[in-house]
């Protein structure tokens, strides 16, 4: 598929349709899990146009990285949103996102890409953080970090830990007028995130401004994944989970290691207050709220949502389905919230 600005102006206006006639040319119906019911938009995209497309079950890796790439691409987000795109060369390369207007107190947001720790690159996670940047008045830098198989744990790790340790040194020349640098990313980016933070902690070292987890994989040995009644909907499944994970961890790793498996440690005190987002059909859910609940119980500062309408992957799909747009309106809000207030609300949407 060749993407073009064309091809994106079609998906666009085939998603203005009214969600009813949406879900009857997706084959009728409503798709329910744990009584929560998937977005519509979704639901249409995945029945009609894309039934195949991202599975990572018995395809070539190439091939899946090929089609993540080019669907990224045609869910880019709207030209309306301003924002400045800088390419960053040189042993810590990815992509620079600059808004319009940027925020005096606004720390560069340093977030690690979807994928799995397998799949693609900072083009995965273009679209939300353009979102994300846009409404928050933060720049983000998307650091390329080493992939699986071909470069297992803990070569993630070695990289996100040098892109963030450089874009600290760097945060006033990357746009962060505050001088500040927070932390983030999705899935298995979102566990390397959590593992930067307490490896600082642990070397006495300052931490991020804070923590921005998305769907959060961070805790590989988990056993309610697979027992999850939210299988994953399109564009992830558990399927795809076990797949991404056993490429990124590799035979020989230990999955209940703290090191790979972050939420594991024993002792989270002194780390930088945290938003979790998690979607409500999805099977890391559980341990999202899990994780939350502990940070709580750590006395660290915390605020966890749940989008109930939306599947694991959500953040792909930012740039084109008002409800994930939505949710990442809601994530900026209450991102800057967080960093700015001492005691944000905690209990909502927790268990």
């Amino acid at each position: 598929m060749r993407v073009s600005a064309l091809n994106t102006w079609l998906l666009r206006r085939c998603l203005s349709l009214p969600p009813a006639v949406l879900r009857f040319l997706a084959g009728g119906g409503v798709i329910h899990s744990q009584g929560r019911t998937l977005d519509a938009q979704i639901q249409f995209l995945w029945r009609v146009l894309f039934i195949q497309r991202l599975s990572l079950t018995g395809k070539a890796l190439d091939n899946v990285r090929a089609e993540w790439r080019e669907t990224a691409a045609l869910f880019g987000v709207s030209d309306a949103v301003r924002v400045r795109y800088e390419t960053i060369g040189g042993e810590t390369g990815g992509l620079l996102i600059r808004p319009a207007h940027v925020s005096e107190d606004a720390p560069l947001l340093v977030f690690f890409h979807q994928g799995g720790g397998v799949i693609g690159g900072p083009d995965l996670s273009k679209a939300f953080c353009t979102l994300l940047a846009h409404e928050a008045h933060c720049p983000v830098f998307l650091p390329e970090y080493r992939l699986a198989p071909l470069h297992r744990f803990p070569a993630a790790l070695e990289d996100s830990r040098a892109a963030y340790d450089w874009a600290a040194a760097n945060a006033a020349r990357l746009g962060a007028k505050s001088g500040r640098t927070a932390i983030g990313g999705a899935l298995t980016g979102a566990g390397l995130a959590v593992r930067t933070s307490l490896d600082l902690e642990r070397s006495g070292l300052p931490p991020p401004a804070g923590q921005l987890l998305i769907t959060p994989l961070v805790d590989l040995a988990d056993p309610a994944i697979r027992a999850s009644e939210a299988p994953g909907l399109w564009p992830l499944t558990i399927a795809d989970l076990d797949i991404m994970t056993g490429h990124y961890a590799g035979a020989g790793t230990d999955p209940t290691d703290p090191r790979i498996s972050p939420a594991l440690e024993q002792q989270l005190t002194g780390q930088p207050k945290t938003f979790i987002a998690s979607a409500g059909l999805d099977p890391l859910a559980a341990q999202g709220e899990t994780f939350a609940k502990r940070l709580i119980a750590a006395h660290v500062p915390v605020i966890y949502r749940r989008y109930d309408t939306l599947p694991l992957g959500f953040d792909l799909l930012a740039g084109v389905v008002d409800e994930a747009r939505a949710a990442v309106r809601d994530i900026a809000g209450n991102w800057v919230d967080l960093l700015r207030n001492s005691q944000p609300q905690t209990e909502r949407d927790l268990a």
